[in-house]
């Protein structure tokens, strides 16, 4: 293996780093390689690429820091574009050529399905902050491939769904009015299916849910149907380049109730689009896995400050705890499997993990041999124009899909 530190031009304006470490990690000791593949410039970038420089930012601390058990980590970081052909050659490229022991991230659920089959014939750990959609990693055998540290959705049991249900449930009274719209994606999909059936059960009415495009420009068809069913609360299961231009348009259709999106959507990109906006803004809500940057919590700053000193491309943001956190799942996975570490010994490894986020969401990340995600924990925010800054709307709530999960089965 290579010993130098190499940088990798990925494509456009964003460069990634794939490292063999910055400061004092001696150049003589082999790195553990480690892959991350994510939608760079593709439909859902903005969801994505704040992930992954997160993670590459706290590679860079590790390895400033003199790496793990007296080695680098080798991060190659590669845009899949949220295309399942393409996402498929990077990871055969990934864990072929590169020989990767792990791949973090993904993109959009339509392009991991080919990536996990790949990556579970080749016996390589995959760490999504977003979302697993093979097999049962609730209720998974000992050696499995897929972990997830984030919105998980698996049709078995969708974690995203049910908190957002939940959202629902803590800030609107039963009976309410519920519009959905999402990602014409499987992912987003299922999310919406479930999202409707829990909301149901939970005594609320779901009167318009439908799929929109990744690519749509004009959101006219859509946003001119919700203004005229004037729900009393719209959930948004996309991503900024799509729920902004929605809220806007929105509003001057005089539809102003309250309009709830996940933490997909940076914290930069939503305070862009409230400035767009003529009235206040104080009807828009965000919430999801990860604490907002508006929590100024002592992880957060410690984060910053990495950024600054390493370089970065986006401001901060939740979804740069996302990837920042599956740096430290990585870590404390790779010091506990040592060196020389085999893939099968860091999924073994990675079943172990028990990890302090420090407030980053609600409360540890922890696997098991049979439970790759193990519970979460979730919470709302709302815009407050006084404060000019997302302010909590709910204390955090956990969820233990297997509570659940034997509820709704």
């Amino acid at each position: 293996m290579r010993t130098k530190i190499m940088i990798m031009a990925i494509v456009g304006t964003f460069v990634s780093l794939a490292l063999l470490g910055h400061g004092n990690v001696s150049g003589a000791a082999e790195p553990y390689v480690i892959g991350y593949l994510t939608d760079i410039t593709g439909d859902a970038r903005h969801n994505y690429a704040p992930d992954s420089e997160g993670f590459r930012v706290y590679m860079d601390v590790v390895n400033a820091k003199g790496g793990i058990n007296g080695h680098p980590v080798k991060v190659i970081i590669e845009d899949g574009k949220s295309d399942p052909s393409r996402s498929a050659a990077v990871a055969k490229k990934l864990i072929i050529e590169n020989e990767v022991l792990a791949i973090c991230g993904l993109g959009f659920s339509r392009s991991q399905p080919p990536v996990l089959a790949l990556a579970e014939k080749e016996g390589v750990a995959v760490i999504t902050g977003y979302t697993s959609i093979v097999g049962d990693i609730y209720n998974t055998k000992p050696g499995s491939i897929s972990f997830a540290t984030g919105h998980n959705m698996h049709p078995d049991f969708h974690t995203s769904a049910y908190a957002s249900a939940s959202f629902i449930q803590a800030i609107k009274p039963k009976g309410s009015t519920v519009a959905i719209t999402g990602f014409d994606t499987p992912g987003a999909r299922f999310w919406k299916t479930l999202q409707e059936k829990w909301l149901k059960d939970m005594g609320y009415k779901v009167v318009y849910g439908e799929d929109i495009p990744t690519d749509t420009v004009d959101f006219s068809p859509w946003v001119n149907k919700i203004a005229k069913i004037s729900p009393d609360i719209y959930y948004a299961i996309e991503g900024s380049t799509q729920v902004i231009p929605q809220i806007i348009a929105l509003e001057k259709l005089r539809y102003t109730k309250d309009i709830m999106i996940p933490d997909f959507t940076p914290e930069g990109d939503f305070v862009k689009g409230i400035e767009r906006l003529v009235g206040k803004g104080e009807w828009v809500l965000w919430g999801g896995r990860w604490a907002s940057v508006y929590e100024d919590l002592p992880e957060m700053r410690r984060i910053k400050e990495a950024m600054e000193k390493f370089g970065h491309q986006y401001p901060l943001s939740a979804r740069h705890f996302n990837g920042w956190v599956i740096g430290q799942v990585i870590e404390q996975a790779l010091t506990r499997a040592g060196w020389p570490c085999s893939r099968s010994g860091l999924i073994a490894a990675l079943e172990k993990t028990d990890l302090d986020t420090r407030g980053l969401t609600g409360g540890p990340i922890r696997f098991t041999p049979t439970d790759h995600h193990g519970p979460s924990w979730w919470r709302v925010y709302r815009w407050n124009a006084a404060k000019k800054a997302l302010v909590p709307a709910t204390d955090w709530f956990k969820i233990d899909p297997k509570m659940i999960a034997k509820k709704y089965r």
